[in-house]
């Protein structure tokens, strides 16, 4: 093949590429159309569960127990009137002590879960404890603090499945003292307050209307308690009765 002819088979080739390239780019790129697809017309048995994505498949829904539905807020409350007598006694006032106490590790200690509880959320808390509800002979206490995000950060179950009973070992510890009854400057005066208030903002959360008798206060209409209801400076570890050990003071040598 001569010099002359390589060229012109050369530009040939090199149009042919461009026309090609040009040709392709205005087509674009085929797309699929699947064809048409009719679902048959046959009716559907009168039994069959329609199919639905996973994250819409609730349980609840199914079965013999899918027209059943519940709600707190359809639970009656019993009549509360604020003006019905507290009926008080020492031997109530025990026994309501003694249950406190065995719901807790120590007294000062976050009170147990005394049912079951769901570990990853606490909107089952916040259900019963936000206000706090009456059930038969169950009370659910309001919270007697703000809310805080993660409950079993500090209130536990009673008896955990994936933790065996074992005794505790014995220790020199000392838990504050349980509170007894509250001191009076004289004679009818409001008691002072007989526990430390840290994390007890809601006075109502114990002593209100869904409170136990022993402690449940004769005038709920009173929104601020300590106006009358003095704290103690000593429960609230604001004064101590022997001086804190401190370190001695440095000695200061004149050169």
């Amino acid at each position: 093949m001569t010099r002359r002819a390589t060229q012109v088979f050369l530009v040939a080739v090199i149009a042919c590429a461009f026309i090609g390239f040009v040709v392709g780019v205005r087509q674009g790129v085929p797309s699929y159309e699947p064809p048409e697809f009719a679902p048959p017309d046959t009716p559907a048995a009168p039994n069959t569960v329609a199919a639905v994505a996973y994250r819409d498949f609730d349980r609840r829904t199914h079965g013999p127990n899918s027209a059943w539905r519940s709600s707190l807020a359809d639970l009656e409350q019993p009549a509360y009137d604020p003006e019905e007598p507290v009926h008080w006694d020492e031997e109530s006032r025990r026994s309501l002590q003694a249950q406190r106490a065995s719901r807790r590790a120590y007294d000062g200690a976050p009170p147990v879960v005394p049912h079951p509880i769901d570990q990853l959320t606490t909107s089952s808390c916040v259900a019963c404890h936000t206000t706090g509800l009456r059930i038969g002979e169950l009370r659910a206490p309001a919270m007697s603090h703000d809310f805080m995000h993660n409950c079993t950060q500090c209130h536990v179950e009673q008896w955990s499945v994936h933790m065996p009973q074992i005794a505790v070992a014995a220790n020199i510890f000392r838990p504050l003292d349980a509170p007894a009854q509250g001191e009076r400057a004289w004679p009818g005066a409001p008691p002072t307050i007989p526990h430390p208030t840290f994390m007890r903002d809601n006075c109502m959360a114990c002593h209100g209307p869904s409170g136990p008798d022993p402690i449940r206060t004769s005038h709920p209409w009173q929104v601020n308690c300590l106006q009358c209801h003095a704290p103690s400076a000593v429960l609230d570890q604001g004064v101590f009765d022997t001086a804190p050990p401190l370190l001695p003071p440095l000695r200061v040598v004149p050169r």
